[in-house]
C-alpha cells in the first residue's frame, strides 16, 4: 500500500522554483492577514485603554454617549444621587475635551485630548498620577502623555533631563509638570491629564458642572451587578451605567459598526485568505494537469478517488505549515515597526497566531479540494 504522505512530498519539491513561489505566495497572504488584524486589533485596544485607567468598577455615562473621543455631557449635580447609595464607596468626574496643542519649536498645532479629573481621587489611574498628585494641582500645569506624538515637541526629553517645557492650548500659556503613559487613541495626537479647575480655565464656555464620564468606586463587599441594576433605576433614562467592561465593548462596537475601519479591515482579511487560496489552487492544478497520467495509473490499479484527493489536500497542508511560520516571524517584526511608528498597541498574540494558522490550512484544504475537480472526475481509459 503506497503512503500518501512521501508521494505529497514529492510531487512538490520536485520543482523547487514552484514550491518557493508557492510558499511566497502563502506566506504573502499571510502576512497581509496579520497586518489587517494586527492594526484592527491595536486600533480597538487602543481605544479601550483609557477606559481600563478608569480608578473605579462603573461608569456613568449620558444614553447618548458614542465614544471616549466624542462624549456627551450630563450635568455634575446627578452624581449627588449616586453618593451615599449604598455599596457606593465614591465618585469622580471625568471632564473631555479637545484643545490646539502648540509646538513651540515649529510652531505647527496639534490636536490635544484635555483630560480634567479631581487630583484628591482622579477618575483616571495610570500608574504614575499618584505619585504626581500635587503637580496636577499647580495653577495652569498639565501632564503629558509619553506615548503622544512626536509632533508635540521634544516634551518627554525635556522634563526627562530636568528641564521646564511651556507651550500653548488654545492661545493659553501651559507648563507641562510631569508625565504619564497612558497610550494613543484615534481621539487625538496627544493626551493631557489635569485638574479640574485647570480644564476650566482651559475651557472657559464650557459650564463648570458639566462633566463627561462619572466613574463610581465601590465598596469592597458591594455587588457590582446590583449596584450597577439599582442605579440605571434611580438615574432615570437619559443616564446610563454600565461596568468597566461593558463601556469598553461600547467602545469596540463603536469602531466596529459606526465607522468604515471595520469594513476595511474584514476585506482586508478576506483579500489576504483570497490570494493565498488563489496562489494554492493556481499550483495544485497544475500539478494535477502535469501528472495526471500518474494518477490515472493509481486508479487504474484499484486506489479510489479518495486516496488520489487526499494526496492534492496533504500538499495543500504542507503548503500551509511550510509558509506559516515565515509569515509569524515576518509579521511580528512588521507588528514592532507598527507600534514604533504609531503609538498603537500591536501585538502578536497567541489566539491570532492560532487563528491565522487554522484558518490557513482550511482555506489550503479547500484550494487543494477544488483543484482536484478534474482529478476526480479522471476516467483512466480516457487516458490510456
Amino acid at each position: 500500500m503506497l503512503n500518501r504522505t512521501p508521494i505529497a512530498w514529492f510531487q512538490l519539491s520536485h520543482r523547487p522554483l514552484r514550491l518557493a513561489a508557492a510558499l511566497a505566495g502563502v506566506g504573502f497572504a499571510n502576512v497581509l492577514v496579520f497586518f489587517q488584524l494586527g492594526l484592527s486589533g491595536g486600533l480597538y485596544d487602543s481605544q479601550k485603554r483609557p477606559i481600563q485607567q478608569f480608578n473605579g468598577t462603573l461608569a456613568v455615562i449620558p444614553r447618548r454617549y458614542t465614544n471616549f473621543g466624542e462624549p456627551a455631557c450630563f450635568p455634575r449635580s446627578r452624581l449627588t444621587q449616586v453618593l451615599g447609595f449604598q455599596g457606593v464607596r465614591g465618585m469622580s468626574p471625568l471632564q473631555l475635551g479637545k484643545l490646539q496643542w502648540l509646538n513651540p519649536e515649529t510652531q505647527a498645532s496639534t490636536q490635544a485630548l484635555v483630560m480634567g479629573v479631581d487630583p484628591g481621587n482622579p477618575a483616571l489611574m495610570p500608574s504614575e498620577i499618584g505619585a504626581q498628585r500635587s503637580s496636577l494641582q499647580l495653577q495652569g500645569g498639565v501632564l503629558f502623555d509619553k506615548a503622544s506624538k512626536d509632533s508635540a515637541g521634544p516634551v518627554k526629553t525635556r522634563l526627562e533631563q530636568g528641564q521646564p517645557f511651556t507651550t500653548e492650548l488654545n492661545g493659553q500659556r501651559t507648563s507641562v509638570n510631569g508625565l504619564f503613559q497612558l497610550g494613543l487613541t484615534f481621539a487625538a495626537d496627544i493626551n493631557l491629564i489635569t485638574s479640574t479647575s485647570n480644564f476650566q480655565s482651559l475651557f472657559p464656555d464650557r459650564d463648570p458642572d458639566e462633566i463627561q464620564i462619572g466613574v463610581v468606586q465601590l465598596q469592597s463587599d458591594a455587588d457590582s451587578s446590583d449596584v450597577q441594576s439599582r442605579l440605571n433605576k434611580i438615574l432615570g433614562p437619559s443616564l446610563q451605567v454600565l461596568s468597566i467592561e461593558e463601556l469598553q465593548l461600547r467602545e469596540v462596537e463603536h469602531w466596529k459598526r459606526n465607522t468604515s475601519f471595520g469594513l476595511i479591515f474584514g476585506l482586508g482579511v478576506l483579500m489576504g485568505f483570497s490570494v493565498g487560496g488563489i496562489v494554492v489552487y493556481q499550483i495544485l492544478y497544475s500539478e494535477v494537469g502535469e501528472h495526471i497520467s500518474e494518477y490515472a495509473t493509481m486508479k487504474a490499479m484499484g486506489y479510489d478517488d479518495r486516496f488520489v484527493v487526499l494526496i492534492i489536500i496533504q500538499e495543500s497542508i504542507i503548503l500551509a505549515g511550510l509558509a506559516f511560520l515565515p509569515s509569524l516571524i515576518v509579521s511580528a517584526l512588521l507588528y514592532r515597526v507598527l507600534m514604533q511608528a504609531t503609538g498603537l498597541l500591536v501585538v502578536m498574540s497567541l489566539s491570532r497566531a492560532a487563528l491565522v494558522f487554522t484558518m490557513t490550512l482550511l482555506l489550503c484544504s479547500g484550494s487543494g479540494w477544488l483543484a482536484t475537480a478534474k482529478l476526480r472526475r479522471l476516467d483512466p481509459a480516457d487516458v490510456f
